[in-house]
């Protein structure tokens, strides 16, 4: 249920209270319209649900004008079973959402829920359909792929309610705007707050999520809040999830489960009322089967599973996305937009793109910002290849590697535990050095040297 439904005013109609109550919304009675339109000044409310009778005797037009000026984005529900026809018209014209005729006050915690559904969800749907007509970006996200359009209806219509969110996709397909984007059509009034687990010392993120007490452990000089009481009312994004360590995985589910944290060396929980969004490029059914992530926070986080296509999977976005990033990049730099030769064309569409998008836009500020002026052909983009990929000086990879007679997986597994044990070599077996370059974390590397059996202290000098 939506949020805004846990905010309903009743008035004058205290009979519905136990039906609307089944349905989990929790409720404000007044006796009359005037204490209600009091408390709005206060608070906003998701609904207001009015009798017929409070309605006895007042002008209906003006009454529920006012109302509406009150409440313009809240969705009124006039409860009138005995209500002429002209005044439920004038109550429709006049700013009431909905007018329930049933006696029934099943009835009208039937359409209560229905109409706010209808009403949270309907018209971001319409704008969103309005913004893919128009060639606009989705909340920052530039696409014109049939499969991105439907991920992000999906997310229209998921984004208003409190449910929990798993976001999958490779390194640079967009992730984290597409949680942005759930968190700005949530309506929720809190932070959005930020992540990224793999980044954070296994021990401390236990810390950085709950917070802690003063005092809790060695350096904790003074009392910590924590980012789930910090994102209080708002979205939480968890950016590389799998990589939590398994105590707070456990401590994560805690919370989820209660609605709670409690901070490290505290003795009481702490309400929160944060809604996670999660997002990983790694499977997390392969990390519960190796015993690194748990399978109960696994279905907790995956509610809503939104995947997000990688970019060589929705080939007509390359051009589109190349030619946004080209006029967005010629203007910033102020420089003229690159003319290309149809080689040159041919070899961005035939690109895997293995860092998608943000490869893809590094690549063409690259290219903008190196261009001469005259037509750019093959030679180029491979010039501009061997820039994001790798040092011009590199040695290449060992021939045996192209051996055909292997299969791709093997061909795969060779190349990357001879690059993994290149990049260890140049930094001194120095583990987060090495993960800094390799731009992974410093988890995803010791599970890469224990797969290919490389021992770091190998790589260190004398």
């Amino acid at each position: 249920m939506p949020d805004e439904v846990l905010k309903t005013f009743l008035i004058d109609c205290k009979e519905a209270r136990g039906p609307l109550e089944k349905l989990g919304i929790k409720l404000r009675s007044f006796s009359s319209l005037e204490r209600a339109l009091h408390a709005l000044h206060a608070q906003d409310a998701g609904a207001v649900v009015l009798s017929g009778r409070c309605l006895k005797g007042r002008d209906v037009p003006d009454t529920l004008q006012t109302l509406r000026r009150r409440a313009p984005r809240t969705t009124i529900v006039v409860w009138a079973p005995r209500m002429r026809s002209g005044l439920v018209r004038a109550a429709l014209m006049n700013g009431a959402t909905d007018v329930v005729l049933d006696r029934s006050a099943s009835a009208l915690a039937e359409t209560l829920e229905t109409t706010l559904t209808k009403h949270l969800v309907l018209p971001p749907l319409d704008r969103l359909r309005r913004t893919r007509e128009r060639g606009r970006p989705f909340h920052g996200l530039v696409s014109r792929s049939d499969a991105m359009w439907d991920l992000f209806e999906t997310c229209v219509r998921v984004a208003p309610t409190d449910a929990t969110v798993l976001i999958l996709g490779e390194t640079g397909t967009g992730k984290e705007r597409l949680a942005r984007a759930l968190h700005k059509l949530s309506r929720r009034a809190g932070r959005w707050v930020a992540v990224n687990c793999g980044a954070v010392p296994e021990a401390l993120l236990e810390s950085e999520l709950f917070g802690h007490e003063k005092g809790a452990f060695t350096g904790a000089a003074r009392a910590k809040t924590g980012l789930f009481r910090h994102a209080d009312g708002g979205t939480l994004f968890l950016d590389e999830v799998g990589n939590m360590p398994l105590e707070a995985q456990f401590s994560l589910l805690r919370t989820l489960q209660e609605g709670t944290v409690r901070p490290v060396g505290a003795q009481d929980q702490i309400p929160v009322n944060v809604r996670i969004v999660a997002a990983t490029n790694e499977s997390l059914e392969a990390s519960v089967a190796d015993g690194s992530f748990r399978e109960d926070l696994l279905y907790r986080l995956d509610v809503i599973r939104l995947v997000v296509p990688a970019l060589r999977e929705r080939r007509d976005d390359i051009l589109h996305l190349f030619s946004h990033f080209s006029r967005k990049f010629s203007k910033y730099h102020a420089r003229e937009v690159p003319e290309l030769s149809a080689a040159f064309t041919d070899c961005v569409l035939q690109h895997r793109w293995p860092g998608n998008v943000r490869e893809l836009e590094n690549f063409v500020e690259r290219m903008v910002l190196t261009h001469r002026g005259k037509p750019l052909d093959r030679r180029d983009f491979n010039r501009l290849c061997r820039g994001v990929v790798h040092e011009e000086t590199s040695p290449p990879l060992a021939a045996a590697q192209l051996d055909t007679s292997k299969t791709l997986a093997e061909v795969l597994e060779a190349t990357e535990r001879q690059f993994v044990e290149r990049c260890l070599r140049k930094h001194k077996g120095r583990i987060q050095e090495t993960a800094d370059a390799l731009d992974v974390n410093r988890r995803t590397l010791l599970r890469k040297l224990k797969k290919h059996g490389l021992d770091k202290r190998r790589f260190r000098p004398d």
